[in-house]
């Protein structure tokens, strides 16, 4: 029988542009070359804005090319492979993954906010040549620790800095010649998972597919050098990483806002040539917080949300404050973005995460592994180009389907007949069929509650259902009542072992995860 396909549909005034692709080459990783190309045109234009400053494209080349030579001179006799770096955001960390870029060293981020405990366990997994930290962010204990993982530590805001720019600047002219003799290691790019439940994961893949997303993005979304980009999710998350490259490429500004400042936020949102950005549902749900309670300018013609859940609600909410300038994401750093849910979708169907685009293939899979019908219930699997090769375990864990590799997802749900995707829980091996998304709406729907998540667990081999929840300002004699409610709308669901506690905030991490153990540990606190 042949498979239906459901790719996106394109809508009319697209076909011709989305058939003649930008040649492949437009699209290289932030390097070097590909900086002083677009420095050749917009030397004094302004290429990042960090914290109210503002660096022309000129100073991101110089900057880069002192990283450059700094690893050239310093390290010239090892044979720098790869790096880590442990930093919010910032254009000194952008202008050394430049650098990295240019001598073919894979880099990759780590979560800033796990324990240092489980980031020194990653570090000796990984073992990175070269380990960038950002002092200001953990004790002078915690930075010994790091000390011993054995890698070359280097400071970011620190007192060395200003080393780095001057070895840059004394042999700046020797930049080219050090380049053209340097021999770049085999391409490898390291991806960690989000680690909200368990250690991240690492995934590994050997070819880049940015090429090919990038093309089809700016196509479709006709995405130009006038497309200011708030970069507003870590750098260390492959979307924050991947936005960013895409709009420098193309010659836009970014803009760097720290999540957890809201001055930071307001002052990059006011800005007007900010028209495009990638956030979290969390994330999106702070905006509209910020927006009901301050006069809050907001010019984005293109925000793309995913990583975590995105409720009906909070999409409603999203559209009616801001407009219909919202794009739903869905897929995972094993898989790369598979499934997108564009505006008409997203007003007609808020229940659905989109449907698979271009290169992308979503399945359904009961039990034993096998496709099940539309309107069906299952595990969801992905095929794609952009699928990881291996974990660095090497271990494969893929599943063939007629010949083609699919990806187990941690999700559960459903695609309609036209395909769209519904999710119901991200329960992975644990095969309970509670469509928790939905007890997550009925709880929203009550008036006093901000913000819940649920999550299902395995205790005493029988599933149990954990929600925590979060209030508007309710006065401490209503919590007990509001649990009562909470509870009772998940027993209308015949959830009977249910254990609700209400929170202050619901913990994410910086890439808007819900910290499953958090949520565990806030449940066993007395």
């Amino acid at each position: 029988m042949k498979k239906k396909d459901y790719s996106l549909l394109l809508p009319e005034f697209l076909y011709s542009t989305v058939i003649s692709l930008p040649s492949l080459k437009a699209f290289k990783m932030l390097t070097l070359k590909k900086l002083r190309e677009i420095s050749s045109y917009r030397s004094q234009e302004i290429c990042i804005v960090d914290k109210g400053i503002n660096f022309t494209w000129q100073q991101i080349v110089s900057l880069t090319e002192s990283r450059v030579i700094f690893i050239k001179k310093m390290y010239n006799k090892d044979k720098i492979s790869s790096a880590c770096y442990i930093s919010k955001n910032n254009v000194d960390i952008i202008c050394w993954l430049a650098a990295f870029s240019t001598l073919g060293i894979s880099a990759n981020g780590l979560d800033y906010s796990l324990p240092v405990d489980k980031l020194a366990t990653l570090i000796r997994k990984i073992r990175p040549d070269i380990l960038l930290i950002s002092h200001n962010l953990f004790t002078p204990e915690e930075l010994n620790i790091f000390g011993t993982t054995g890698s070359n530590i280097l400071a970011i805001g620190a007192l060395t800095d200003p080393i780095v720019n001057s070895i840059g600047e004394y042999h700046g002219n020797d930049v080219d010649s050090l380049i053209k003799d340097h021999t770049a290691p085999p391409f490898r790019t390291v991806s960690l998972t989000s680690g909200t439940s368990s250690l991240p994961k690492i995934a590994l893949r050997y070819k880049s597919f940015d090429s090919r997303r990038f093309a089809w993005f700016t196509e479709r979304y006709r995405f130009s050098s006038r497309d200011g980009f708030l970069l507003i999710l870590p750098l260390y998350h492959a979307a924050g990483n991947g936005w960013a490259r895409i709009f420098m490429g193309l010659g836009s500004t970014i803009f760097i806002a720290d999540q957890d400042d809201e001055d930071s936020i307001v002052h990059a949102l006011s800005h007007p040539n900010v028209t495009t950005s990638v956030m979290t549902p969390n994330l999106v749900n702070y905006l509209i917080g910020l927006k009901n309670k301050k006069s809050l300018t907001f010019n984005p013609r293109w925000i793309l949300v995913g990583g975590s859940y995105f409720s009906e609600k909070s999409k409603r909410e999203a559209i009616e404050t801001f407009g219909s300038v919202f794009y739903e994401y869905y897929g995972c750093t094993e898989t790369g973005v598979n499934v997108l849910s564009e505006p008409a979708d997203m007003e007609n169907y808020p229940r659905s995460v989109g449907r698979a685009f271009e290169g992308n293939q979503v399945a359904i899979l009961d039990e034993k592994f096998q496709p099940v019908a539309a309107g069906i219930n299952g595990r969801v699997a992905i095929a794609s180009y952009m699928l990881m090769d291996e974990y660095i375990d090497s271990t494969r864990p893929f599943h063939f389907i007629e010949g083609t590799q699919y990806f187990l997802m941690a999700d559960h749900g459903y695609l309609d007949d036209q395909g769209r995707l519904y999710l119901m829980n991200r329960n992975r091996d644990i095969n309970t069929q509670e469509n928790l998304y939905e007890l997550e709406e009925k709880i929203r729907a009550l008036p006093c509650i901000s913000d819940v998540a649920i999550i299902s667990v395995i205790e005493d081999e029988a599933a149990s259902v954990k929600c925590i929840f979060s209030t508007k300002q309710e006065k401490n004699d209503k919590t007990n009542n509001t649990i009562l409610q909470v509870i009772e709308k998940l027993k209308e669901c015949n959830i009977n072992n249910i254990q609700a506690k209400k929170v202050e905030n619901i913990p994410y991490s910086p890439s808007g995860k819900v910290r499953i153990n958090k949520v565990i540990s806030m449940l066993s606190a007395t």
